[in-house]
């Protein structure tokens, strides 16, 4: 896997990678900050922010640990198109940084730290990643344990959420996540009850509400309104 290849099969802006392809970094830097990446994230992300144009470097920085981590996806016997589609995160967040910021780049570095550590994959429309349940729960007349593995279903910008797309989603996580209880939760402003006052009963939105029991509301997020007004 190269930088080209990979550019190509997440399907990245043209323009973010020609940018990317004319970045220059010694092999002997890199190296250096992927091992602070995996040393310490959280003052590698600080370090990179104080650099100059530190959104562009983290680009850079991200698509190289997503090429060095196709080794690892072929051990695992995961196929390409799985590796691509985890990876295509990285173009609809470059994408929504030239929107926010005014260049391709990448603002969301604490989310993709998951998927170059293999802690999160794209299973078709849905995005899946083992987590272990913070409390008790009783969900539905059903009790889960605190600790216990469970798959947080995250929902990546971009595509339609039709039933058809979200219950292959689910058919292909049972297959790809054998080893873990089908017990799925989501934290999403799509899941907010009062919006069956403002769409339709087909709308995509509420057919995936119907997925989920919903155990607990977040009145003060504001992640509605970011995904909604664009920041």
């Amino acid at each position: 896997m190269n930088i080209q290849s990979f550019c190509e099969g997440i399907k990245l802006d043209p323009a973010a990678a020609q940018q990317l392809y004319a970045y220059r970094m010694d092999e002997e830097a890199y190296e250096a900050h992927k091992q602070y990446f995996y040393a310490d994230r959280g003052s590698f992300f600080e370090s990179v922010k104080q650099t100059t144009s530190y959104r562009e470097r983290l680009l850079y920085l991200f698509v190289r640990f997503g090429v060095d981590a196709y080794e690892e996806y072929r051990i695992r016997g995961i196929s390409d198109e799985i590796y691509y589609a985890t990876f295509s995160d990285i173009e609809i967040w470059s994408s929504t940084c030239k929107r926010d910021f005014g260049e391709y780049g990448i603002e969301e570095y604490n989310w993709l730290q998951e998927h170059v550590q293999l802690r999160l994959f794209r299973l078709g429309r849905l995005q899946f990643q083992p987590i272990a349940l913070d409390r008790d729960l009783e969900a539905d007349g059903r009790k889960l344990a605190k600790h216990q593995i469970v798959l947080n279903v995250h929902i990546p910008a971009g595509e339609p959420l039709t039933p058809q797309g979200v219950k292959k989603s689910f058919e292909l996580a049972r297959a790809f996540f054998r080893g873990v209880s089908p017990v799925y939760v989501c934290h999403s402003w799509l899941l907010y009850p009062e919006l069956s006052k403002v769409l339709s009963a087909d709308s995509n939105i509420l057919q995936f509400q119907k997925q989920f029991y919903i155990y607990e509301v977040d009145e003060h997020a504001r992640e509605a309104e970011q995904r909604i007004f664009k920041r």
